[in-house]
Parts: C-alpha cells; structure tokens; sequence
C-alpha cells in the first residue's frame, strides 16, 4: 500500500527526469535547479545513496556550464579580434579609394595647361564672333573642340562642354 513517502519518492523521481529532459535540451541551469529540488526531497526521506548520486551530476552540469561559458567568452574574445581586423582593413580601404579618387578629380598638369588653352580660344573666339569674323571664330571652336576630345574620358568627362561647343559651331555656320 503506497504511503506519503511513496509519492514524495516519485515527486523526486519526476524531477530527476524532467532534469534529464532539460539536460538534453541544452538548459543546463533549469536541469541543475531541478536536481536540487530533488535532492532537498531525498535529504527529507534521508536517501543518502541519492543525494551522493545529485551531487555528483550536479557537478558535471555546472563544470558543463563554467566549460561552456569559457568557450563562449573564448568566442566572444576571438570574433572581437576578427572584427577589429575587418574593421581596420575596411578603413585601410577606404583611405584608399578616397586617395584614388582624390588623385582623378586633380587632372595631370598637362590637362591643366590644356584647359587654360581652351578658355584662352574661347574668349578670342567669342571676340571674333562679335566682331562679324564668323571664319575664324569657327575655326577658333573647332581647335576647342580638337583640344576638348584629346582629353581622356577617364580624367575628365567634357561630353557636356563638347556638345556646347558643336551647337555654337552650328549657330555661327547658319550666319555664313
């Protein structure tokens, strides 16, 4: 005939169990928690032999879990490193494409001195166009148009001025 103890006994039993469950399921503190309560309940029916047993799983479960939170802590220290690493070369990075784009907006000196060449023709070939001298205006605009289309794309990209400079040219050709 089963007496108090008897359920007491399988009160215990259950959390032995349900502390497994939780083991497997990787809650280790919840399955430590629930191994303690077990052990409260043999140290009332005097189990010695059980509580010998609790304590020995609860010690493995709790190096499980100082082992596991080094190992996370150990991660932790690692991706932090592996981050600065990215981080640096990322900045290294773009150090270095802010220099390339720095050297393309500063065209070569001989781009430079082609440019002032070109405003130079401009202004005498506006002076000329002024001045009813439409022949030489135009030929004064087609040397713009020469010196604009010997510049690289890659230096500078003068499509816009280029096109300014043919539709002048064809203005000044309908007054010829």
């Amino acid at each position: 005939m089963p007496g108090p103890f008897n359920e007491i006994e399988k009160e215990a039993e259950r959390l032995e169990k349900q502390s497994k469950e939780e083991f497997n399921k990787k809650n280790f503190i919840l399955s430590v928690s629930l191994l303690e309560e077990a052990k409260e309940i043999y140290r009332k029916l005097g189990f010695q032999g059980k509580i010998g047993m609790l304590n020995q799983r609860i010690v493995r479960v709790k190096n499980l879990i100082k082992h596991e939170q080094q190992g996370t802590i150990a991660i932790t220290k690692s991706q932090d490193q592996f981050d600065k690493r990215v981080k640096k070369v990322e900045t290294e990075q773009q150090r270095y494409q802010e220099r390339q784009l720095a050297e393309q907006k500063v065209p070569p000196s001989e781009v430079k001195t082609t440019l002032e060449k070109i405003k130079l023709l401009i202004e005498k070939a506006r002076r000329e166009e002024k001045l009813g001298n439409y022949p030489r205006a135009i030929g004064r605009y087609e040397y713009v148009l020469e010196l604009y289309r010997s510049i690289p794309i890659e230096i500078i990209n003068l499509s816009n001025e280029i096109s300014e400079i043919e539709k002048k040219l064809s203005l000044i050709k309908t007054k010829i």
